[in-house]
């Protein structure tokens, strides 16, 4: 592909999602107006820590930003659990044993064991929203074994995400593999087998009040999860940002997939909730900022 017809393809792509994040704001907030009259479903959010301290370099996590500064982040899945029913979204599977220990972490823990710290059981578990495809975010499949352990869950992952993945080639090349962790994308192609796992193709309404909003850049279907909370319109965003700066800054990770179509991500969630109610990835400050509610558990909102 020649460079004029390749920055050609950057911009279409690029059009077409703002297109798509144009669209997308106003459906999560036309729905709070709809509701202006009713009771709204009321959710709270908590951050799960499985794994880590792990020291990075600052301009991993903040895109060409502190190259000889260290960080500390952590690996956290979420839960967003309705107020009135006890009945619990999870967002992301974490990582499994088996990459703990070829990787030696000591500070690993079973994701749904820091679950069920909370108090939450496998019934309560409804849905699984696999925000995207590396291993600190889908490992938990390998085997299936987050899908055994919440039998009662629907799992969800986007489209776009799923066929670079699962179908593309070039999923296995270098840049890609060093993010994956095979099993876990395995374990997720199996569960497209069933009814278990439905492939979303952009925003989608997902339960009482609750949005998915496809928000790619980092990975190429990137999703995050939009709900209400006694904080107002909230987003657990996952990897659209590593860091609560990157939505300050408007500065994305270093490790990237699509840099314009990442900035129309930024764009489309700040619209749709205030900058304090974006919650990343991997921010320590989720750790240690926030009202510990069990050991290694805080809530967000």
């Amino acid at each position: 592909m020649s460079g004029i017809d390749r920055r050609d393809f950057v911009r279409t792509l690029s059009v077409a999602a703002g297109t798509a994040a144009l669209a997308g704001a106003p459906l999560a907030m036309a729905q709070q107006g709809n509701k202006s009259a009713a009771a709204k479903t009321m959710y709270q959010v908590f951050a799960l820590k499985y794994a880590g301290p792990f020291d990075r370099k600052l301009a991993m996590m903040l895109f060409a930003t502190g190259w000889a500064e260290d960080i500390s982040i952590y690996y956290y899945i979420w839960a967003i659990r309705n107020k009135a029913t006890g009945e619990t979204t999870l967002v992301d599977t974490g990582s499994g044993p088996t990459w703990a220990k070829e990787n030696n972490v000591k500070t690993f823990v079973p994701p749904e064991q820091v679950v069920a710290r909370l108090g939450i059981k496998p019934e309560q578990v409804t849905r699984v929203v696999v925000t995207h495809m590396h291993f600190d975010h889908i490992g938990g499949m390998e085997n299936m074994a987050f899908a055994k352990t919440y039998p009662q869950a629907k799992f969800y992952v986007q489209k776009k995400e799923f066929d670079f993945f699962v179908n593309s080639p070039l999923a296995l090349r270098a840049p890609y593999k060093a993010l994956q962790w095979l099993p876990g994308t395995q374990g997720l192609a199996e569960l497209s087998k069933t009814p278990r796992l439905e492939i979303v193709n952009g925003d989608k309404v997902i339960g009482p009040d609750m949005q998915l909003l496809l928000a790619p850049g980092h990975t190429p279907g990137l999703q995050g999860v939009c709900i209400p909370t006694a904080k107002g319109t909230t987003v657990v965003g996952s990897d659209v940002a590593h860091l609560f700066r990157s939505f300050k800054e408007d500065r994305p990770s270093g490790l990237i997939t699509d840099m314009p179509i990442w900035l129309e991500s930024y764009d489309k969630l700040r619209a749709v909730a205030p900058i304090e109610n974006l919650f990343p990835g991997h921010d320590a400050m989720m750790l240690n900022n926030f009202p510990k509610v069990a050991e290694d558990i805080t809530q967000l909102a």
